[in-house]
């Protein structure tokens, strides 16, 4: 059985969830609160403190990437990740390019909301030219990397928190990255991608 160590709205978390959803397995949210990931009982399975945390049939696994790339080599079907080892390279930049890029300007955002403070106009410029990124990526491909895959569930976690934080319509969405971005809502993926609130322990 997996489950997931989830905080809401943890974006990190919420592209695993994405990719679960996808798979279409079975697995349980262990929620907890922000300050549990800090705990010694949680940093026996993290030592990075970081969430989230995935555990299946035992084996601990954890870094957001890791555990996708997992999901993808231990439950093969819907493939979600190109043969070809270019495009498996450009599934990971791009999915880099969230980690590092696009989460961090919208993590800015959520602390924003956490202290009860507005978001910016320097917070939606820096969302913007990441939006802008994404566009680029996309060229006239029907998906961020091609075919359907990982890169696109962590496109989709980025992009349904634009959409929290009422930001779809001030960060310059292209009507062609528009097309992609409900593409993207039509997929299973989407509900993992767009979980902000866990009241209680879930299964898929």
């Amino acid at each position: 059985m997996i489950e997931l160590y989830y905080a809401a709205p943890s974006i990190f978390g919420r592209k695993v969830l994405a990719v679960l959803n996808e798979k279409n397995l079975d697995y349980t949210i262990k929620s907890i609160a922000w300050g549990d990931n800090e705990k010694e009982e949680y940093l026996k399975l993290n030592p990075n403190a970081e969430v989230p945390v995935m555990t299946d049939d035992g084996e601990v696994i954890y870094e957001s990437t890791a555990m996708i790339e997992y999901l993808n080599d231990e439950y093969p079907e819907p493939a979600l990740m190109p043969e070809a080892s270019i495009e498996r390279a450009r599934v990971r930049m791009i999915d880099d390019f969230c980690d590092l890029h696009f989460y961090k300007s919208l993590i800015k955002c959520v602390l924003a909301k956490m202290d009860g403070k507005e978001i910016t106009e320097e917070m939606i410029t820096a969302i913007s030219a990441d939006i802008e990124r994404l566009d680029t990526y996309l060229g006239k491909q029907e998906f961020i990397a091609g075919k359907y895959s990982l890169a696109d569930c962590a496109v989709m976690a980025g992009l349904a928190s634009v959409e929290q934080f009422g930001l779809a319509g001030k960060v310059g969405v292209s009507s062609k990255l528009k097309a992609y971005w409900d593409r993207l809502k039509r997929k299973p993926g989407y509900k993992g991608a767009s979980l902000f609130e866990v009241k209680e322990t879930v299964a898929s």
